[in-house]
């Protein structure tokens, strides 16, 4: 699994830029570059407040940009990280 960067673009006036609200439950979306490659990433905040979805937003893009995140392949999954409710 590759180490990948954020490539992130902040519109000043856009508060919520990143997020958006999928049936009440704020999301995150993003691109990592690596490898000569990018991937458009999309994770759930799991929340409904967006203020918390704002102050998880920031954590969570400046963890990436100090320590980078893995990527998996494509194609395949990790099963460690695999969430046993999707596949009840």
């Amino acid at each position: 699994m590759p180490l990948a960067f954020p490539s992130i673009r902040v519109e000043p006036n856009n508060p919520t830029h990143h997020l958006w609200n999928n049936n009440g439950t704020w999301w995150i979306h993003y691109t990592v570059h690596f490898d000569h490659r990018k991937r458009r990433v999309r994770r759930t905040l799991g929340t409904r407040s967006l203020a918390d979805a704002i102050a998880s937003r920031d954590a969570l893009l400046l963890k990436i940009a100090g320590e980078g995140e893995y990527v998996p392949e494509r194609g395949g999954h990790d099963p460690a990280s695999c969430d046993r409710r999707l596949l009840a």
